[in-house]
């Protein structure tokens, strides 16, 4: 197993620790984890495509 999947299934372990502890539904946090991942994902791709909208509109804009 490489080190990151052994680091990834020691937090799972201790994540899935903590919820029972607390009595919180471990598989309930893992989707919500799992939402704000894809929620930033899709932010950081809007900034990027903002970003080569702006460069091409400019580019556009210099050439006239």
């Amino acid at each position: 197993m490489s080190r990151i999947n052994t680091l990834r299934q020691l937090h799972n372990e201790q994540l899935e620790k903590l919820c029972r502890k607390n009595g919180i539904s471990y598989f309930s946090l893992q989707k919500l984890l799992e939402a704000e991942k894809t929620k930033k994902l899709l932010k950081r791709n809007s900034m990027i495509q903002q970003n080569i909208d702006k460069e091409i509109h400019n580019s556009m804009g210099n050439e006239n």
